[in-house]
């Protein structure tokens, strides 16, 4: 078993697991943050430049658009915007992802004129084994807010390309998936194991967004194991600064981003393990009591307690 040098990892998991539960990365890498507003006395605001003073080399970005809704646009265009799509030789946009993996998308529906197109229903058809994140949301459309977008998630399939195709009336996009496999990107592949709880189920859970918290409804069969011992392989994600971790991450890939937990909320389990667990690279096989929670404000809907190592 590699173990994992300390402590940079950890600053960068830390910071990678702060930017997941503070920020959500919008499809063209922005964030929305939460801060503060403060007020200031009188005396403390800066007076503000008389006309003939304004800076000479202000950039006049011009008014944004106001949007329009749907039922008054007659003509959209529809695009799919990412911030890792690219368009490849066939002029088709192609995001890359890892089997099991998150990626965090965006619709964007705008009139030809370049008006943002409020309340449009964006529909997706999935050809392939990846999957559009959000049932219900899917079967329904997803509508788009006053700047004309709809955020969307894709869970990486089988190895091979997938197409997933939008549509918004007569208004089309197609997304190619190039699924790649763990074992062809370099990392360890998770064994079966057998009696273990599979990751393909856990990340059949339906997630939704409710201002800061999340609501989850999880599959039958991932909900009568709650409670239980299960055992759970995974890759593991430092949440401690030390080599022996007592409270980590179980993911479902290998950590690959700065900004996101491999395979989204499903695709990790929070771990709590008194007696602790060797910092590793390598693939865990571990064994404890489950948990399911429904309503979460910390991003995680998996736990796992008293956890130990056990073999395959």
């Amino acid at each position: 078993m590699r173990a994992i040098t300390m402590p940079w990892l950890f600053v960068l998991l830390v910071f990678a697991i702060g930017g997941c539960s503070k920020t959500r990365s919008d499809a063209e890498g922005t964030a929305e943050t939460t801060g503060s507003e403060s007020a200031l006395a009188a005396d403390e605001q800066a007076e503000p430049p008389a006309a003939d003073e304004a800076s000479a080399d202000t950039i006049d970005l011009g008014e944004i658009p106001a949007p329009i809704a749907a039922k008054d646009a007659k003509t959209v265009k529809l695009q799919v915007v990412s911030e890792s799509g690219y368009v490849n030789e066939r002029n088709q946009y192609v995001i890359d992802l890892l089997e099991r993996d998150y990626a965090y998308l965006s619709a964007r529906v705008e009139t030809p004129e370049g008006r943002p197109v409020q309340g449009a229903r964006v529909h997706f058809a999935v050809s392939g084994t990846s999957r559009v994140a959000g049932v219900d949301e899917v079967e329904a459309g997803i509508a788009t807010d006053e700047s004309g977008t709809a955020e969307f998630g894709v869970v990486g399939g089988a190895m091979g390309l997938d197409v997933i195709k939008l549509s918004v009336g007569e208004s089309t996009a197609d997304l190619v998936v190039n699924v790649i496999s763990l074992k062809a990107a370099g990392y360890a592949a998770l064994d079966e194991v057998e009696g273990a709880l599979r990751w393909d189920d856990l990340m059949k859970a339906r997630v939704r967004y409710e201002g800061e918290a999340m609501r989850v409804d999880f599959p039958a069969a991932v909900s009568a194991q709650s409670g239980k011992p299960v055992k759970l392989t995974g890759f593991m994600m430092p949440l401690e600064p030390q080599q022996k971790q007592t409270h980590f991450l179980l993911a479902s890939n290998p950590p690959s981003c700065f900004f996101h937990v491999p395979g989204g909320p499903a695709g990790a389990v929070e771990v709590f393990a008194p007696k602790g667990i060797e910092s590793s690279w390598d693939p865990l096989v571990l064994e404890g009591r489950f948990e399911t929670v429904r309503r979460s404000e910390m991003g995680v809907i998996y736990r796992l307690r008293d956890a130990r190592i056990v073999k395959p």
